[in-house]
């Protein structure tokens, strides 16, 4: 059964988060909401809640003075009344002020049950001597409260396309009025600030319009931005928000520096040479001229291309260096140059007397205007660190282009961290960080790994994965570097069992490169699109944005080193490049069909066999109709829902590891265009399947040419429907058939039948919510029933036709009809109190006021809402539709059942699943809850073969690679599970069809390989493998000899529990 997470509970559309424990708000101390120090102004600013609601702000000066704080709120409107401190007076409507107390401090206050704004603006008014406004170079910004993502970002999008006088400038002062409160919003935020700043400093947002700025002042904003924007990175409170900070920074100019060296260095070089200037007399020297009005107006990192540009052309005499320059360094063409707000159209003239003086000019406006320049960021951040790290690092400037330096900037960065990390660090440390990052991908991806043997490349991807982890503290990245680290110092490199552990690190790791990079790729790219919408952008640029960004982190070096790495590690291991989790019935033909994933073709009916080409596999889907099999990139478990149905289907479902493999089938399906290509399918002794091409297929069996006999309609087991009168719940003892499921059933069954053995599995304690229960409630909530008996009917008109379902009308009617036993319907009278009655005196729980009242009766009757609300997912309706199940006829029973944490889950089949042979047990096992290995999360789990009579001989045939295990809570849990009587059926599992749903939400972590006795202590291994081994031997004794699908648990004490067995399904070729 599929279990999902319940992280919120709903009630009439709203979400309300279920916790198991709630402090009274007496008891709660001040919750910090923002702080904030203005160091050049010795301002600070504090922000907390109060444990009565109130929201308190504290602004406090270093320095008393006679002044006053000129505020509004949200932008500059006039604060309500109720927040003004005494002595408060209006201004103007838009703005008060209030005297600071002693000089020093101002405290606000928004009472609880206010409209509390989002932000507060202020400047200082200082009163003694001549008036004098401090202002931060615009104006300081206190967060309130939690900021809302979309106001954000309305504010930006508004600007940048509707302001009529903007610029470079005005960007970055908005960006110091926001940042604080992108920070607050956590990775999303932050995906929104670095997303603008990359569209501004690739000039896809423009950076001159009908604005003009002092260079002071734009060296003043830019060192601001730059020094604000490295505390994010030290600051964040996740890896991702603090990540984002650092891409951000990569593309931002240093600033500081003297502003106006830059004004006054270019007119000082032309009137010492004798240039013309205005009216004043000399060489008419127009280039000049024109860069002169632009560095007065509105100089920017430009301007360092320019100069690099303009030095390239003085040192040949061929314009052709000064435009190739400018591209290279810049990217800019004519036609830029041409477009600023002030216009620089004509070309240099030759004076090469002028390049000492234009040389001592570019490191101006290095200073200012660089970011992460290797050089520039060495030479500013030299003094901040000792002296032996200072040689190391210019080693590395002098001898850049060696072979060694990757592992020397490794080797700096890790020691260069523990400066830029210390509060109050310059952005320059952080700076120079970035630049040597930037070199190590530089270098690194020189390296010819195809000349490279194994061990080498190994050493490569553990020096990337160190780097990355210089960049991105991800604690997911960071346990496949020890996974690594773990096999570099094994004794038995490239043996077949070291080389199937390094497969199954191989495969982790690409799991994790992929969700950290489609992390990033879903926060930016929505961005970067509201940004074409609202902005009238380059669309071409931006349909790439997110994937370009993924293809520029520090980790994406890695995924090539791993693709290199896998075919000598497969070779070695003894494993073919494709994984099959179900045979199937070759030869057959069919047409190859090449589609994005097999979730997207749920619900179609193909009218002749089909072969589906499908990149993505999740794990839960079904076989279409017409489907003879399926191959995928994507790991899939053998014991899988979706491998168990295509077995059920007998269909071939297949996973090719190959990259030349799957390039001739994406090729092959894609010769045939829309309708596919005709091809003969086997598979070979050694497991490979063998796809070419050939004539049409040809009907077989059902049709599907796979010699399968057709599904038919499914008959469900006959169920006794409970009645008024009739108990809300039943204890194990009370369960019968055709009142409960089989997996109630089955439970009651193998503890009566292993009673008092010596070392029999121990059984969860559970009761039922017998078969008619959810119809009762339903018939006590006339409403609810009214409304989800009209989108059931809503849904068999859908479904009529004989056409293709209109998935998009019928997935909006099931979430209809979800939301309607989710949040509409109420627990009759009595109806919790009895439930938990009867699940105290069954053990599932302590006492009845667990679930009696407050947060432990919603999780209970939200859950059991839940387990009844998943009769209408879709693969749920579309499964039953596919075989002729009406819906009136899926009756739901609940299992309610107590959670063992687990530190291992398994699932053993006492039978081959594939051969069918029953001699042999097959089975697979994960770190933490089951959900990880028959739900969707990806990767491949430890499998192992055995002798059923021999169970010592177990044989590990893979290494687990999922990325994360999911964990109970310590203090243990209950979980409601679907029974339902169109599960467990003979020739149909119905595996995962119906949802399980905890009463608190497992906890995801990284899974941590490096240390697990399962992959390093063989004797360990042994040991459980053969006792999982005897457990499958003894419940399959229990049921007469039947073959089992057995799911169970190990806790931590090594005490093994059987939470489900059930018949095996037996399909073999």
């Amino acid at each position: 059964t599929a279990a999902r997470q319940p992280p919120v509970q709903r009630r009439g559309g709203r979400a309300v988060v279920r916790v198991s424990a709630v402090a009274t708000e007496a008891d709660a101390p001040p919750r910090p909401v923002f702080d904030k120090r203005y160091e050049e102004e010795g301002v600070n600013v504090d922000v907390v809640k109060m444990a009565n609601g109130d929201i308190v702000a504290n602004i406090t000066c270093d320095v008393p003075k006679n002044r006053n704080m000129h505020w509004g709120v949200n932008d500059w409107t006039e604060p309500p009344k109720s927040m003004w401190p005494e002595g408060t007076f209006a201004i103007d409507g838009k703005a008060v002020q209030t005297p600071f107390a002693e000089g020093r401090r101002i405290t606000i206050r928004v009472p609880s049950g206010s409209d509390c704004p989002e932000t507060a603006q202020f400047v200082l008014r200082e009163l003694e001597g001549e008036e004098k406004w401090v202002n931060g170079g615009n104006h300081f910004t206190v967060v309130l409260r939690q900021p809302d993502e979309s106001t954000l970002m309305s504010k930006i999008l508004v600007a940048e396309s509707e302001y009529t006088h903007w610029s470079l400038f005005n960007r970055l002062c908005l960006v110091l009025e926001v940042l604080d409160a992108a920070s607050m919003s956590g990775p999303q935020g932050m995906a929104l600030i670095f997303t603008w700043l990359r569209l501004s400093s690739q000039r896809v947002l423009p950076w001159y319009k009908n604005n003009n700025y002092q260079s002071k002042d734009i060296a003043h904003v830019q060192k601001t931005v730059a020094q604000n924007m490295a505390e994010k990175v030290k600051s964040g409170e996740d890896m991702l928000s603090r990540l984002y900070a650092r891409l951000a920074l990569a593309g931002l100019p240093r600033g500081g520096g003297n502003g106006d060296d830059i004004r006054m260095g270019i007119l000082h070089i032309m009137r010492n040479n004798g240039i013309k200037e205005g009216h004043r007399p000399g060489i008419d020297e127009k280039f000049l001229e024109q860069w002169h009005q632009k560095l007065h107006t509105n100089t920017t990192p430009d301007d360092v291309y320019i100069c690099e540009a303009y030095l390239a052309y003085l040192h040949s005499n061929n314009h052709d260096d000064y435009w190739r320059v400018l591209w290279e360094r810049g990217h800019l063409r004519k036609e830029d140059l041409e477009s600023f707000g002030k216009p620089i159209s004509a070309w240099p003239m030759y004076l090469p007397h002028l390049i000492p003086e234009f040389q001592h000019f570019l490191w101006i406006l290095k200073i200012t205007h660089s970011g992460a320049d290797l050089d520039t960021a060495f030479t500013m951040a030299s003094g901040h660190m000792d002296d032996d790290l200072r040689w190391v690092i210019s080693d590395v400037l002098a001898n850049r282009h060696e072979w060694w330096v990757p592992g020397k900037i490794v080797d700096a960065r890790g020691r260069l961290a523990q400066y830029w990390r210390q509060p109050g660090a310059t952005r320059d440390l952080l700076m120079l960080d970035i630049a040597l990052d930037d070199w190590f991908r530089t270098q690194f991806e020189k390296a010819d790994v195809r000349s490279l043997d194994g061990d080498a490349v190994m050493e490569m991807v553990r020096l990337s994965l160190r780097n990355t982890l210089l960049s991105a503290e991800s604690d997911d990245l960071g346990k496949c570097l020890a996974q690594w680290d773990a096999l570099a110092s094994s004794s038995e490199r490239w043996s077949q069992d070291w080389s199937l552990r390094a497969l199954a690190a191989v495969q982790r790791t690409q799991l994790s490169l992929a969700a950290f990079g489609d992390s990033i790729y879903t926060q930016c790219q929505p961005v970067a699109e509201a940004f074409q919408a609202k902005c009238g952008l380059d669309g071409a640029f931006v349909a790439n944005f997110g994937e370009e960004v993924v293809r520029g982190l520090p980790a994406f070096a890695l995924s090539g080193l791993l693709q290199a790495l896998e075919p000598g590690v497969r070779a070695a291991a003894g494993v073919s490049p494709w994984q099959l989790s179900s045979a199937g019935v070759p030869p057959f033909g069919a047409r190859l069909l090449a589609v994005p994933s097999l979730a997207d073709v749920q619900g179609t009916s193909y009218g002749e066999p089909t072969l589906l080409l499908a990149e993505h596999v999740g794990g839960m889907e079904d076989i279409p109709t017409g489907v003879v099999g399926v191959l995928t990139r994507s790991l899939t478990d053998v014991l899988s829902h979706v491998a168990i149905r295509a077995r059920c289907a007998r269909a071939l479902l297949a996973t090719c590891h190959d990259e030349a493999d799957w390039g001739a089938l994406s090729a092959l399906a894609a010769g045939g265009g829309a309708t596919g290509t005709g091809v003969v399918v086997d598979v070979s002794a050694s497991g490979a399947v063998v796809v070419e091409a050939g004539s049409a297929p040809g009907a077989g069996g059902n049709g599907n040419g796979n010699g399968a006999p057709a599904p038919g309609e499914l008959r469900l087991d006959p169920v006794t429907m409970s009645h008024d009168g009739f108990p809300w719940a039943l204890p194990e003892s009370a369960f019968e058939a055709g009142r409960v499921g089989k997996k109630s059933l089955n439970l009651k069954t193998l503890r009566e039948r292993l009673a008092g053995g010596g070392g029999a599995p121990a059984v969860p304690a559970c009761a039922a919510l017998p078969y008619g229960t959810f119809e009762r409630v339903l018939g006590a909530n006339p409403g609810a029933a009214a409304e989800l008996d009209g989108v059931l009917r809503s849904l068999e008109g859908l479904g009529g036709g004989g056409g293709p379902l209109p998935m998009d009308q019928v997935g909006a009617q099931l979430a209809r009809a979800r939301a309607v036993v989710e949040s509409q319907l109420t627990a009759p009278p009595g109806f919790m109190d009895e439930v938990a009655n009867v699940a105290a005196g069954a053990g599932v729980i302590a006492s009845p006021a667990a679930w009696a009242a407050g947060p432990g009766r919603d999780a209970a009757w939200a859950a059991i809402c839940g387990v009844w609300a998943s009769k209408w997912t879709d693969r749920a309706w579309l499964s039953r539709r596919q075989r002729g199940v009406r819906d009136d006829e899926l009756r739901m029973s609940v299992l309610l059942q107590q959670v063992v944490p687990a530190r291992y889950a398994f699932v053993l089949h006492t039978a081959d699943p594939l051969t069918a042979d029953g001699t042999t047990s097959v089975g697979e096992l994960v770190l933490g809850m089951g959900e990880a290995l028959v739900g969707a999360h990806p990767g491949r789990a430890l499998s192992f073969s055995a002798p059923a009579d021999r169970p010592g001989e177990a044989a590990v045939t893979g290494y687990p690679s999922k990325r994360v295990s999911l964990h109970a809570p310590p203090a243990g849990t209950c979980i409601a599970r679907s029974d339902a009587n169109g599960e467990d059926l003979a020739g149909f599992a119905g595996a995962g069809l119906y949802d399980s749903v905890p009463f608190e939400p497992f906890s995801e972590r990284p899974a941590d390989y490096a240390s697990e006795p399962l992959l390093h202590d063989g004797g360990a291994r042994a040991g459980l493998l053969a006792s999982l081994v005897t457990l499958g031997s003894t419940v399959k004794g229990a049921f007469d000899g039947a073959h089992q699908d057995v799911e169970g648990v190990v806790d931590d004490a090594g005490k093994v529990y059987v939470v489900q067995a059930r018949p095996q399904v037996m399909h073999s070729r």
